[in-house]
């Protein structure tokens, strides 16, 4: 029996969340935050819950963007806990194999160069902390490498 191999998705979206985690009182009954006796009326990891909304928000707008795509099997969707490295580190050195950004770009992905969140886009870094695109923005560049990625597999085959 042949044995049936999936085609390679033109576009690969790795999502690295943050890292932090609010432990205590984030969950479904709340917030540490929204506590005065227990912040004194601070903002209690309000930087931190502010990334993980941003992320979150670029996450769902990615995710809704391409479902037509995603089902089609022309592009994945993986998000990613940082601390999984015996899931990532194989994930990002697949990608940079399957991809092929050049050296520099696909060893700085591979090393994991970067900060979190981020965002890995067919092994090259396309988003990170501090530079992390708006959803807008990112499903536009998304957009582009599937559409090129469209235009060259049908030049290869009417060549």
């Amino acid at each position: 029996m042949p044995s049936e191999t999936k085609p390679v998705p033109q576009v690969s979206i790795i999502l690295i969340r943050e890292t932090a985690e609010q432990m205590s009182g984030s969950g479904c009954c709340g917030r540490v935050a929204g506590d005065p006796c227990l912040t004194g009326s601070r903002d209690a990891f309000q930087e931190v819950r502010n990334q993980q909304e941003a992320f979150g928000i670029l996450h769902r707008a990615v995710v809704e963007f391409f479902a037509d795509q995603q089902q089609r099997g022309e592009l994945t969707i993986v998000t990613v806990d940082p601390r999984n490295q015996p899931y990532l580190i194989p994930k990002l050195v697949k990608d940079v194999w399957q991809y092929r950004p050049g050296w520099g770009k696909g060893l700085c992905s591979t090393l994991q160069f970067f900060s979190l969140p981020a965002v890995i886009v067919n092994g090259r870094i396309l988003s990170r902390r501090g530079r992390l695109l708006d959803p807008d923005a990112l499903c536009h560049a998304v957009n582009e490498i599937l559409t090129a990625s469209k235009a060259q597999s049908l030049r290869r085959e009417y060549s």
